[in-house]
């Protein structure tokens, strides 16, 4: 039997937070997002009645990313990448720094736009990211 919806919601919510008490980067990064895609897509279905948890829930994924190691490793990189390009467009520098997954790049340039460390500036179907 699969839990309910908001059973569900509560089990990605207590598995991002045991993985990320264990200091398990890899295996709560996606927990995390599966918490707040949940609680994204309930809000939807509820009319808005989970905005107040799904604010809480993208605060501590926020958080959360702050302590990641990927995250600093891939948004120190892309800095220097976007020092050297002013303007870079996302794409190129999925090419420019083929030591990260595409999916890794995209993860931490969102929330290195969301923590004020990069502008990302939507450019037709990708974006073009300068420092702040």
């Amino acid at each position: 039997m699969f839990p309910d919806r908001t059973g569900l919601i509560q089990v990605h919510k207590e598995d991002a937070q045991r993985h990320r008490r264990a200091g398990n980067h890899r295996e709560a990064r996606p927990a995390y997002m599966r918490w707040v895609e949940s609680l994204r897509q309930q809000n939807v279905n509820t009319g808005g009645q989970l905005e107040r948890e799904l604010e809480e829930a993208k605060r501590e994924y926020s958080e959360f990313v702050k302590t990641d190691p990927l995250y600093h490793r891939v948004r120190d990189a892309a800095a220097a990448k976007i020092r050297e390009q002013p303007g870079i467009l996302q794409t190129e520098l999925y090419k420019a720094l083929p030591e990260f997954a595409k999916g890794d790049i995209s993860y931490a340039m969102w929330f290195a736009a969301d923590h004020g460390a990069v502008v990302r500036t939507k450019k037709g179907r990708t974006y073009s990211l300068t420092l702040p």
